[in-house]
């Protein structure tokens, strides 16, 4: 999750500065995302539903703690293992603040 959530924080934000239509290939990346009933059945069924989720869960962590620690209060995820969020602070990043920035 933090690793593709980064990815895709990375893209939206720091693309904007170098890509002259990332609107447009945000909402390329998007439509990809949606499938025909068919299709989501067997996305379902190989996992690629719960891949997604992860996606936007990580990049949801990375927005909010970047929000309330800035880029360099996120960037103290990568300088030591223990600085790691746990799966509970993926999905409640002022925890992950409180536990490594504060």
């Amino acid at each position: 999750s933090l690793l593709e959530g980064h990815a895709s924080f990375v893209m939206n934000e720091v693309g904007r500065e170098h890509l002259a239509d990332v609107d447009r290939l945000r909402r390329t990346l998007a439509k990809r995302r949606q499938a025909s009933k068919v299709e989501r059945s067997f996305q379902k069924a190989i996992g690629f539903e719960q891949k997604l989720k992860q996606y936007d869960a990580g990049e949801r962590f990375v927005r909010e703690v970047v929000a309330l620690a800035g880029q360099e209060g996120f960037n103290l995820v990568w300088t030591r293992p223990d600085r790691l969020p746990t799966l509970p602070e993926i999905s409640d990043p002022a925890a992950w603040v409180a536990r490594v920035v504060e």
